[in-house]
């Protein structure tokens, strides 16, 4: 099946993934793995769409507490409804509703907080609207969000570093409620790489190996086999999870060996500055 387009809420997105990248390093993460368990574990067993990483982004991302907090410690409503309309626009919701008119509006020198202002009752209206559809908005900003954190591999291998430690650490919780996947010596069973998986990593790396940096798209040399690899390697604790994969040749990944988890923060960039960076 070939992959359709979309329109990605990408300024939305860098922002979370922003944000997810910065509460990784105070330790966030663990945490998150622990309020979610079940939904952690089912996504790492095997490979699924719904990524750990998803699941960490999805415990930050709350659009109606984000408008929330907005509403509570903004001084002008204004600004509150501008982030909702930016937001909304992104997502391709446009909700047939009236505009407030802060120019005209009889809010005083407050701001538009009196009750009985017109404002105040229009963007009640549009909060209203952000709560029905507070899901929708989540997931395409999360869907969003993980387009950035999949590209960069150093922080997918930290990220897949600290849930292994979570793995090792749960790992009798694991094994009371997950025990086909694992096998004997309490590690996860090695599973299928579907097509979309295939496709995904072989895009995202340009067909090249992270390492050696070998064509593998087989356009210049027939001969070079692709091989997917786990950046956390299963006998480490490592998972099966999509996020968890890079792509390698034949001679890195048999170098690489079941217990390294190297990988590379080489990417072809869209274009060069001619710049020497000291």
């Amino acid at each position: 099946m070939n992959l359709k387009e979309e329109n990605l809420a990408l300024s939305s997105g860098v922002g979370l993934a922003g944000q997810a990248v910065s509460l990784f390093w105070e330790g966030y993460a663990y945490i998150a793995f622990g309020m979610y368990p079940d939904e952690i574990i089912n996504s790492i067993v095997k490979p699924n769409k719904l990524t750990a990483v998803h699941i960490y982004l999805y415990s930050l991302q709350d659009i109606s507490q984000e408008v929330d907090n907005l509403r509570k410690n903004l001084d002008d409503l204004e600004e509150v409804y501008n982030f909702i309309s930016r937001t909304l626009n992104e997502v391709n919701l446009y909700p047939d509703l009236p505009v407030p008119n802060f120019e005209e509006c009889e809010g005083d020198e407050h701001g538009h907080w009196d009750d009985n202002c017109s404002c105040s009752k229009a963007l009640k209206k549009w909060i209203d609207y952000v709560e029905k559809n507070s899901t929708k908005i989540n997931n395409l900003i999360v869907h969003s969000a993980f387009q950035f954190l999949f590209q960069d591999r150093q922080f997918l291998h930290d990220f897949h570093l600290e849930l292994a430690d979570w793995v090792e650490d749960n790992m009798q919780y694991i094994e009371e409620n997950y025990s086909d996947y694992l096998v004997a010596k309490k590690r996860f069973r090695r599973q299928h790489f579907p097509v979309w998986l295939k496709q995904a990593v072989l895009y995202r790396d340009k067909g090249t190996c992270v390492l050696c940096r070998a064509d593998l798209s087989k356009l210049m040399r027939t001969i070079n086999n692709v091989h997917i690899d786990h950046i956390v390697p299963l006998d480490v604790y490592g998972s099966n999870d999509a996020s968890n994969m890079q792509l390698l040749c034949a001679t890195c990944n048999t170098k690489k060996g079941a217990r390294s988890t190297k990988t590379s923060k080489m990417n072809a960039p869209f274009w060069n500055l001619d710049i020497v960076l000291d």
